[in-house]
């Protein structure tokens, strides 16, 4: 079924309602700004950066404020208005023709964002398709109704933008709550009224080798191949999130350890990172995936509770931010390479020890806890992804003729194509040489 243009409408090629001109790398810049030098525009000063350079070479076109720049090389299709100065090769300057607003222009590129990608060119370099400006339709309304467009995209855009800012705190703010919530666990303010009435062992202060089998110990950590073999390690990135990755992982070429290796992961097992940022020195998790299926590096160490206590709840002590700090204050490191925590630092953290009825209600309650700030999270992330497509969805609208009503009053926009046309005929464009395409 073909789409009905809305009455008073026109759609014809882009390029003939636009002029267009390609930019140019100047011969020199300078880095300051002084009187007869533009500024120079690349990419990083279209997407809201300060100018870094300025130039006077007089073969570079101009852009005003008036013209749309276009990414024609690159990062095709990104697009902006209202910046004066000199282009660079990679950008195309656009002017609309006749009274045609410039932000109605900006947006309808906008809203070509999948048509100029599954139409470019070049193997590596993508590149906007020299016929775009023939080949690109553009739907004309009026200029009355042009106007009550933009208005109404500029709302609805400032209130998207309003909405991801307040989403931009989400994920800190179920941050913080995990880290409370770990808090309130180890230091027994999540189980202070489930206590009452229970005849239980004090809470004790110990070193982690007092809650452990045996001593923490390192991985190995030979070269990884780029082939698959039987010996599969883990990766730093395993457990930086705090959680186990099984994607994390490298192919060792490597004679397969002894079936009763050390090295092998058993599941339960907490990992512990002796070398990272200082972010992330000390960060652990519990492996989770099947016994003997992966070995572990040398970066990081390997413990197990003894029986009276819990892994996952070791594993929420080391999770802290008081443990964090520990092992922050405690690592080792030279200036630019990455700190560590050796052995001694590991096994002499101080754990906050209840006993052991009480650390399964605080596995728990904490797990409770947990699920339900998952349950938020994934609702963001799907929050997320809808909000990032909504602005090609009302782009898609408001070129269809549907967020603004069409009003008699409005006129019609051949009106506006025979204004262009005449003033085609009696100003003839310059630089042509310097056009993007043909208009």
């Amino acid at each position: 079924m073909e789409n009905k243009l809305p009455k008073n409408w026109i759609e014809l090629p882009l390029g003939k309602v636009i002029h267009s001109k390609k930019g140019k790398k100047p011969k020199q810049t300078i880095d300051f700004p002084k009187n007869g030098f533009d500024p120079y525009i690349l990419i990083y000063e279209m997407e809201g950066g300060e100018v870094r350079s300025y130039t006077d070479d007089p073969k570079v076109p101009r852009a005003s404020k008036k013209d749309v720049l276009l990414v024609w090389d690159g990062s095709i299709g990104k697009c902006t208005s209202g910046i004066r100065g000199a282009i660079g090769s990679t950008i195309v300057s656009i002017t609309p023709l006749g009274n045609i607003p410039t932000k109605f222009i900006e947006y309808f590129i906008k809203n070509q964002k999948d048509y100029i990608l599954q139409n470019s060119t070049g193997t590596g370099l993508q590149h906007i398709n020299k016929n775009f400006f023939k080949e690109c339709i553009i739907q004309l309304p009026p200029i009355s109704e042009q106007n009550r467009i933009i208005a109404k995209l500029d709302t609805l855009f400032g209130q998207l933008e309003q909405i991801n800012k307040s989403l931009e705190h989400i994920p800190t703010l179920l941050k913080n709550f995990r880290q409370q919530v770990l808090t309130q666990a180890v230091t027994g303010k999540l189980t202070e009224e489930w206590r009452k009435g229970k005849e239980l062992e004090e809470w004790q202060v110990l070193p982690l080798i007092d809650l452990i089998l045996g001593k923490p110990r390192n991985g190995y950590s030979p070269k990884g191949v780029e082939y698959i073999t039987p010996v599969k390690s883990l990766s730093l990135g395993a457990t930086t999130s705090g959680a186990f990755d099984s994607t994390k992982i490298k192919y060792l070429d490597i004679e397969p350890p002894k079936e009763d290796s050390h090295l092998w992961l058993k599941t339960g097992d907490i990992l512990i990172q002796r070398s990272n940022s200082l972010d992330y020195v000390g960060t652990s998790a519990i492996y989770t995936a099947k016994d003997n299926e992966f070995i572990y590096p040398d970066i990081m160490m390997k413990i197990q509770a003894n029986s009276e206590n819990l892994n996952i709840y070791l594993n929420y002590a080391l999770s802290t931010s008081a443990s964090k700090v520990y092992f922050q204050k405690n690592a080792s490191g030279t200036a630019g390479n990455m700190p560590k925590i050796n052995q001694d630092i590991v096994s002499n953290t101080p754990i906050n020890r209840p006993p052991l009825k009480e650390q399964q209600e605080i596995v728990n309650r904490v797990e409770n806890l947990f699920a339900k700030a998952d349950a938020i999270e994934a609702h963001y992330e799907a929050l997320k992804i809808k909000i990032e497509h909504l602005p090609q969805a009302i782009l898609h609208k408001a070129f269809k003729g549907e967020l603004v009503p069409q009003l008699e009053s409005d006129g019609d926009a051949r009106e506006l194509l025979r204004e262009i046309e005449g003033v085609k005929k009696n100003k003839p464009i310059m630089n042509k040489k310097k056009s993007a395409t043909n208009n």
